[in-house]
């Protein structure tokens, strides 16, 4: 083998000394686990269509409110660079849009939030 290409393909072999996601890496314990997050989405779908209700008519407001939601979370999931992050994003904002929008039912909004956090501590 060439000198050259015996020293790079030693070089790709080595880890890098710092992760190229260092940023992400230290808001893990606010990304909760798989089985976690899908709870948080039921959780989601529950407090948009909770939204959706509140508005004056319904029929047309929880399909929006569904549909708005489903923009976000992929727009969020991209402007982050990461999807799972995004989500986690996707998940306060849901519960505090939920918390300040709906009228009836402000408690699922907070409940959201409470519940996000304390998952994304757990898991």
């Amino acid at each position: 083998m060439r000198p050259p290409l015996l020293a790079l393909s030693l070089l790709a072999s080595l880890q890098p000394s710092t992760s190229q996601r260092w940023w992400l890496e230290r808001l893990a314990f606010v990304i909760p686990g798989p089985a976690a997050t899908r709870w948080l989405l039921a959780a989601d779908a529950a407090c948009l269509v909770a939204i959706g209700l509140s508005r004056g008519r319904p029929l047309l407001g929880v399909p929006l409110a569904l549909g708005a939601g489903f923009l976000v979370v992929n727009v969020l999931g991209m402007a982050l660079t990461d999807f799972y992050l995004g989500l986690a994003l996707f998940h306060f904002i849901v519960g505090i849009g939920t918390a300040t929008l709906a009228r009836r039912t402000r408690w699922l909004g907070v409940g959201l939030v409470v519940l996000a956090l304390v998952l994304g501590g757990v898991t």
